[in-house]
């Protein structure tokens, strides 16, 4: 089996991200902070025979030799005007980044009715939740941009199944304190530690309990929206706890692909 590495399709948006916030950025400054935003694979850090370069700076550099027929390559201009010289998003990297914007908006309208599902359903029984987590993953509909359908009822389950206690409190032992609710419970929130944009990677349901996590609003936020070590610190807790019985349902993934290919 080959070795893992970062792929060139990955690096793209957290590219074109960079380089619309810091205009006139050169190759190596990008390499740079690059690497502060992706989670590199073993294989990605090891240093190229008779260079000072890694495997990963490689691939940027790659990305950048193939811009001629590449999705990079049509949203950015190379400007070579002495100290200007450097890349510059243009008009087709403005509507990516905002094509990216969009998706992460529709998520998070699918997330919010999803935590309001959870709050207005009602649990499993043992049998019941069996059931549930062995379904075959279904869309919504059969668009091409149709979504596999959760079961709040899962979720919900878990959230009472962990006493409404954010899970990473219990792994940390740090108070994560937020509010009760009008049913007089701590308020928490169900994450799925693989998102369901990924189910098309795995042929098993990934809408199942041993994929869901009872999150604080904070953590929950923290791992959607903050920066690569606020996400870091968090999946890496969730992970090894939960990816030996996600190994026994025949969902294998790599922490450094959760980070790279879903949370980017």
């Amino acid at each position: 089996m080959s070795e893992k590495r970062v792929k060139e399709s990955e690096i793209v948006k957290p590219a074109l991200k960079i380089i619309k916030d810091k205009p006139g950025i050169n190759t190596s400054e990008l390499i740079k902070e690059l690497q502060k935003v992706v989670e590199l694979y073993p294989g990605d850090k090891e240093i190229l025979a008779g260079r000072n370069d890694t495997k990963f700076s490689q691939i940027v550099r790659n990305l950048i030799s193939h811009k001629e027929r590449n999705k990079f390559g049509k949203c950015v201009n190379y400007r070579q005007e002495g100290r200007n010289s450097g890349f510059y998003i243009n008009e087709n990297g403005e509507n990516e980044i905002q094509g990216y914007n969009r998706k992460e908006v529709v998520e998070e309208h699918e997330d919010n009715k999803l935590q309001r599902e959870i709050r207005e359903c009602n649990v499993y029984d043992k049998e019941e939740l069996k059931r549930a987590n062995t379904r075959n993953p279904e869309k919504t509909s059969r668009s091409n941009n149709a979504r596999y359908k959760t079961d709040a009822r899962i979720s919900k389950t878990v959230l009472k199944e962990n006493n409404y206690i954010c899970e990473i409190e219990k792994l940390t032992g740090n108070k994560h304190k937020t509010f009760d609710t009008n049913k007089g419970i701590q308020y928490m929130e169900g994450h799925h530690l693989i998102p369901m944009k990924a189910q098309k990677n795995f042929e098993n349901n990934i809408d199942r309990s041993d994929n869901i996590c009872c999150l604080c609003p904070n953590c929950h936020r923290a791992i959607h929206y903050g920066t690569i070590e606020e996400k870091k610190s968090r999946l890496i807790l969730l992970y090894n706890q939960k990816i030996e019985k996600l190994k026994t349902s025949n969902i294998y993934i790599d922490i450094e692909e959760l980070i790279n290919k879903y949370y980017l």
